[in-house]
Order: C-alpha cells, then structure tokens, then sequence
C-alpha cells in the first residue's frame, strides 16, 4: 500500500476529504439555522449583519481546527502507533498549531473544490437553468450523492495529497539538513 505512485491520493487523502465534505455539510446546516434565529437580529443592526456574515464565513476554520485537536486527542489515547514519526502528541484543551494549520487549509480545500466543481458543471451542462441548483447543492441530503460532491471528494484528495507530498518533502529537506549539521 505504501507504494502508490504519487498522482493517485493515498487512503488518508481520501478520507480526509470525504469527512472533510461531511464537516462541511453540518457547518452549513447550522450556519443556515443560527442565520434562520438571527435574521431579526440582522435587521436591527447593519455592523451586527456584517460581524455575523464574516463569522459565518470564518467559523468553519475554527470548527475544523477543533475537530482536528480532538480527533488526534482521541487517536492519541486509543490509537498511538497511528500517529505521524515527525508528530508530537496533542496535548491540552486548545488546538495546535497544526490543527490551525488543518482548519485553515480545509476551508481552503473546500473552497477550491467548490470551485472546481462549479467550473466543471458550468462546462459540462448544456443548459443554465440547472445553474441555481447547482449552487444549492446543501439543501437537502439527497443532494450529498450527486456529480457535484463527486467532483468535490476528488478536487479535496488531491489537495490533500499535494499537503502531503510538501509535507514530506519540508520533513525529508529538514532532516538532510540536520543530519548534514551534525
């Protein structure tokens, strides 16, 4: 299994994109329900609008970045050896640095696939009338088995399998360089 060419995701790519996709699902789920509560709020205040809508679109990096630090607290606890050798375990109640790291790059792999797979329906449709549908494919969960979210999974393992690959490059580098001080 360690040997796949490096084009092809690895497991872990995959799944971080397939859970990464779910994540993304619930965020927006409660992200439309605090909206749905605080649309009287909105009106009453525009600067309140504004701090609401930047935390709306801020709020999944924080959400992930704790989703993170908890599950590597669990896979800590109950899996040791699954840990990464370059690693250090996690420790405490606010996330790492790393898990900032994740949150942030999760957004961002989101994002791009989200784009991605706009560009590639916007390309491959023959028709613009299925354009509004294609931009609310969270309404419902039968929207979560469509050609969109297939799209979505394959652009996010394959950004997390460019992470991957820099990662291991940046690890292998610095310890070439540390062997090389020594």
């Amino acid at each position: 299994m360690r040997n796949w060419p490096t084009w092809i995701p690895n497991p872990n790519s995959w799944m971080s994109a397939i859970l990464l996709i779910l994540l993304v699902r619930g965020i927006v789920v409660v992200i439309r329900i605090i909206g749905q509560y605080g649309y009287s709020l909105m009106e009453l205040s525009p600067k309140l609008r504004i701090i609401l809508y930047f935390s709306a679109l801020l709020s999944p990096i924080l959400v992930i970045a704790v989703v993170h630090h908890l599950l590597h607290i669990f896979l800590d606890r109950y899996a040791p050896t699954s840990r990464s050798p370059g690693m250090s375990n996690t420790e405490g109640l606010l996330p790492s640095l790393m898990s900032w790291w994740e949150g942030f790059y999760g957004w961002m792999a989101i994002a791009l696939a989200m784009l991605v797979s706009l560009m590639i329906e916007i390309l491959s449709s023959r028709s613009y009338s299925s354009f509004y549908e294609m931009l609310a494919w969270w309404d419902e969960l039968r929207d979560l088995f469509t050609l969109p979210t297939l799209y979505r999974v394959v652009t996010a393992a394959y950004l997390y399998q460019f992470e991957y690959l820099v990662r291991n490059h940046l690890m292998a580098v610095g310890s070439t360089r540390q062997s090389n001080q020594e």
